[in-house]
């Protein structure tokens, strides 16, 4: 007797091990972690070395032709009729404006103005005069309705979509079908990620263009891709093709540009053997490059600066949730928004 119940605790004990395994490789599957993580060893890199890492990183997108983000993919209304405001923006009481390195005006609008919107945004309306698409940049007021929300959402699908397919086919459709498919979403999720879909907002006369508020970027990044205004260095400007085109000021030239920086980032994780085959892995490097600048691939964080790292950590979990979850696709349904 007291061997038959040792042999069913055994017998137990094995399937429980068998299952409880099974569960976790499931999980590593399903995670598209199809390879352990490399603990690589990365050179000591002190706290005021990290503007110089990002500096050192392969931008072949500066050297792309200015066409490639002039381009204007939208078909939508222009500012053209919309006259420069000749009110002091200062002395309208709307939130507080901090100028960052003479470069630019980057202002925290009061709640009622910006509708829970983001919460940091530059004035751009007399540099970007004539260049702003109306139908992308929505009032407090209009943002409000749900159905101007919900058509806002799917015009910024829409766009994503044919600037996506655009790019692609511009640099030579290199990629194909699950690949493309899921880089495709990719780009749809970097957007989300830098700025949930947001690009400006009006205030009268005004328009103002997001502006990230708690970038590594020191001189912060800018729009709905959050392409990066400058490095450490107020001396040294990123993507200074880019800034000097005024491609900001459109919601089209801005997701051109800033997937077109995501593409070069990805090539690169394509060919990072801490990657594997997974597409997943590749794409999660990819944004490691893309929002750090440090590596292309997925495991590989900075060692001897903490708060870099966890800044790291923070973005590329977020992007991984939101590549999953796709949280835009439930703004895209007037039902989901009553």
């Amino acid at each position: 007797m007291a061997r038959k119940l040792k042999f069913w605790e055994n017998y137990r004990s094995y399937w429980a091990c068998f299952f409880i395994n099974l569960f976790f490789l499931e999980v590593l599957i399903l995670s598209g972690c199809d390879r352990k993580p490399v603990e690589k060893e990365v050179q000591p890199k002190p706290d005021e070395d990290v503007a110089r890492t990002i500096l050192s990183a392969p931008m072949p997108w500066l050297y792309e032709p200015a066409a490639r983000w002039k381009r204007d993919f939208s078909g939508s209304r222009r500012d053209s009729l919309i006259p420069v405001p000749k009110a002091d923006l200062e002395k309208a009481g709307i939130g507080i404006k901090t100028s960052v390195y003479a470069l630019f005006d980057r202002w925290r609008l009061n709640d009622d103005i910006r509708g829970n919107r983001c919460t940091h945004y530059a004035e751009i309306t007399g540099e970007c005069k004539g260049m702003i698409e109306l139908d992308f940049a929505l009032t407090q007021e209009e943002w409000q309705s749900p159905e101007n929300r919900v058509k806002y959402y799917r015009a910024v699908e829409r766009l994503i979509n044919r600037i996506g397919n655009t790019l692609l086919t511009d640099l030579g459709n290199k990629l194909e079908d699950q690949e493309k498919e899921l880089f495709l979403r990719a780009l749809k999720t970097l957007a989300w990620q830098e700025s949930e879909w947001q690009h400006y907002l009006r205030y009268r006369d005004w328009f103002f263009v997001v502006v990230s508020s708690g970038s590594y970027n020191k001189l912060h990044d800018w729009g709905i891709t959050q392409i990066a205004r400058s490095s450490f260095d107020p001396k040294i400007l990123l993507n200074k093709n880019f800034f000097d085109s005024k491609a900001y000021c459109s919601i089209s030239s801005s997701l051109y540009y800033g997937f077109m920086e995501y593409y070069y980032c990805y090539m690169e994780a394509r060919e990072n053997p801490d990657n594997g085959s997974s597409l997943f892995n590749k794409i999660v490097g990819a944004y490691n490059r893309y929002c750090s600048g440090y590596s292309s691939s997925y495991c590989e964080l900075a060692k001897n600066d903490k708060a870099y790292r966890n800044y790291q950590i923070r973005a590329m979990g977020g992007f991984k949730d939101n590549f999953i979850l796709k949280p835009w696709e439930r703004l895209m349904n007037l039902e989901n928004e009553e």
